[in-house]
């Protein structure tokens, strides 16, 4: 059972048929460049060499689970995990699969050795028929004190009007889409924000930036670090700062090259590197084919710069034991979301002299999620658009999946 405060509830969403938001998913004496360099993190833009990692081993550690997205380390070497559901009974025409089935199936979970913990249950999620490509809870991250930071994507803009659903349905998409909450060590959860409102409020301000998108808002990834708390919005295409009294604040935007089939970059992760700056991955970077995702590099304060060029449709990141930094990518082949598009995904590490190697090639399929674990292997959501019971006997057919890469 999910204990709450503040009135948190389950709740649902419909999500606007645009693919290129990817709602789940679906930025002195010392410039930007030179911190990084000065601290071992060269820019690796798309050069260097390139090598398979056949030598890694991929262990699934968790199966059939329901849309698994983002992945943070838990004390004691475990996993804290965002699933996002596998929507539910009412279904409205609507949304990226034509039809969204809205339940309360999402959850927050704690993934063990001795298997999958749901700590907050019947939480909004809104999929297409058969439970696939949720939307729901998107990511958590590590907090203080023993708690964890969990987002939900969307915001309280993309609630169909009353009448549209049941209204305890209703009712608690308002109360959920969009906001950041924290999770205390007894599992109960408190909104500390409304991330996704404020955020489309931002760009309802500014829709020259992206006039082919704005408003818009969809945060997608959480990251708590020295006292601070950042999200991706994909729908903003901005890295915002919520603070202590909940205000979200801007502070990196992200445009797209001129000439870009879209308007939009898609920031989906963040990260705090070794040199203390935020790494900001993106789906589009303004192309669906592949090739076209950036990482940024976020000094506050600072115009955001592009740290590396050349990969595709990144979901997740995050930096390794090891000091490189890695991304999961969610379709090599770029973003294609039509029956028979190519799944095939991977994580690309990069080290510190911009050296690439390919972990996942030929074993993960939609991947999203990213964390590092204590031991020096890496972990991934694969699958991530999956109900538990799988896409079909021949594709993640054990469905949503957290694997180990060593």
């Amino acid at each position: 059972m999910v204990r709450r405060e503040t009135g948190l509830q389950g709740g649902v969403l419909l999500s606007k048929p645009t693919v290129h938001h990817r709602r789940f998913i679906v930025t002195g004496a010392v410039t930007a460049l030179g911190l990084a360099t000065a601290l071992g993190l060269a820019t690796p833009s798309a050069a260097g060499a390139q090598t398979q990692g056949h030598h890694h081993k991929v262990t699934v550690i968790a199966s059939h689970l329901n849309n698994p997205r983002g992945l943070a380390a838990a004390p004691g070497g475990r996993l804290y995990l965002a699933e996002a559901g596998r929507g539910g009974k009412v279904c409205v025409k609507g949304g990226e699969q034509g039809t969204t089935c809205i339940g309360l199936t999402g959850s927050f979970d704690l993934v063990t050795k001795h298997g999958v913990k749901r700590l907050v249950t019947g939480l909004i999620s809104g999929a297409g028929e058969g439970g696939v490509a949720a939307e729901g809870p998107v990511s958590v991250s590590r907090g203080p004190n023993g708690t964890f930071y969990g987002l939900f994507g969307l915001s309280s803009h993309e609630v169909p009007p009353k009448g549209a659903i049941p209204g305890y349905l209703r009712a608690a998409a308002l109360a959920e889409l969009g906001r950041l909450v924290r999770v205390s060590p007894h599992h109960s959860i408190k909104v500390v924000s409304d991330v996704g409102d404020q955020d489309w409020k931002w760009t309802s301000t500014r829709v020259k930036l992206a006039p082919k998108s704005f408003p818009d808002s969809n945060p997608n990834a959480v990251t708590y670090s020295h006292g601070h708390r950042y999200v991706a919005d994909a729908g903003a295409n901005a890295l915002a700062e919520v603070h202590r009294n909940g205000v979200a604040k801007v502070i990196a935007f992200f445009g797209v090259p001129k000439g870009s089939q879209s308007d939009s970059a898609v920031p989906t992760c963040v990260a705090r590197g070794p040199d203390g700056a935020l790494y900001v991955g993106e789906l589009l970077g303004g192309f669906y084919s592949p090739g076209h995702a950036r990482i940024w590099r976020v000094v506050p304060g600072h115009a955001p710069k592009v740290w590396a060029t050349g990969l595709s449709t990144v979901q997740g990141c995050g930096f390794g034991r090891d000091g490189a930094f890695y991304a999961t990518e969610f379709q090599t082949g770029g973003l294609n979301e039509d029956q028979g598009a190519n799944p095939a995904g991977d994580v690309v590490r990069i080290d510190r002299h911009g050296h690439r190697t390919h972990l996942g090639v030929g074993k993960l399929f939609f991947p999203s999620g990213f964390a590092a674990g204590s031991d020096g292997s890496i972990y991934v959501s694969n699958c991530s658009i999956a109900p538990a019971g799988g896409l079909s006997p021949q594709l993640c057919k054990n469905g949503g999946q957290v694997v180990r890469i060593s």
